[in-house]
């Protein structure tokens, strides 16, 4: 893995990387193309649905498969089959993190059966309110991610307070939020000499999440990896705060 793609530690010591690249909502026949994009400026990490792994795996074909780092969402039925499809497209014997989008008990076993057989090395689920995370930790299991609509407008708080009680990965999809971002975070970044894109990108990392950013030029993708070089000072994080419910 490239070593300017930080990673976390997941509670299997499974190396998530911080920065994420996901072709998930693009129709398939965008997919490799997307995804060689941002191979191209640097991601090393790629997320996928089912119908978009074939592109996908035409992009990472000449890759080492060790340095890429492949995340399949799915949703919550028919997981064996379509994490079986999802390898054979991928042309894969693994998949390094899958997320399930409205879990169910039966599709986390047939998950947790494909990670004990060694095609899975994580699990996680995706888009979970508070309630629906504790109803998931009481009676179906531990995931070791937890991606959600996370950017300063909506910080998601008691979410993220359950994560770490929990030991669960912040992933925050959606980063930036929607619409044009605060004045505020346009002088913040300035004062930094970076994008308002990174400026909340670094915000992010430093409350401990993990991110998700999605298509776009190839410029703007290299962009937002250059988040390693700072660190926001605690005023500024302060003022971040302060946009919640904005």
């Amino acid at each position: 893995m490239r070593k300017n793609l930080v990673s976390i530690a997941l509670h299997n010591e499974v190396p998530l990387p911080l920065i994420s690249f996901d072709a998930g909502a693009l129709p398939p026949d965008a997919v490799a193309g997307s995804v060689r994009q941002a191979l191209a400026a640097g991601y090393r990490a790629i997320g996928v649905r089912p119908s978009g792994e074939s592109g996908a795996g035409e992009a990472i074909r000449d890759l080492p498969r060790e340095d890429v780092f492949i995340t399949l969402t799915l949703p919550g039925t028919g997981t064996a089959d379509a994490l079986a499809s999802a390898l054979r497209m991928l042309d894969t014997d693994r998949i390094d993190l899958v997320l399930l989008e409205r879990p169910t008990a039966q599709a986390w076993r047939e998950l947790t059966r494909a990670q004990a057989e060694g095609q899975v090395r994580a699990l996680g689920v995706a888009g979970l309110t508070a309630d629906g995370m504790r109803n998931f930790l009481d009676t179906i299991g531990l995931p070791a991610v937890h991606r959600l609509e996370l950017h300063p407008r909506e910080p998601r708080a008691e979410l993220r307070a359950l994560h770490s009680r929990h030991g669960i990965v912040t992933v925050a999809a959606d980063p930036l939020g929607p619409g044009d971002l605060p004045a505020v975070l346009r002088g913040l970044a300035a004062k930094y000499g970076k994008s308002p894109a990174q400026l909340v990108l670094r915000w992010q990392l430093e409350l401990g999440h993990a991110v998700v950013v999605g298509p776009g030029p190839r410029t703007l993708l290299a962009e937002q990896l250059g988040v390693f070089d700072f660190e926001l000072a605690d005023d500024d994080l302060a003022v971040i705060a302060e946009l919640e419910g904005t």
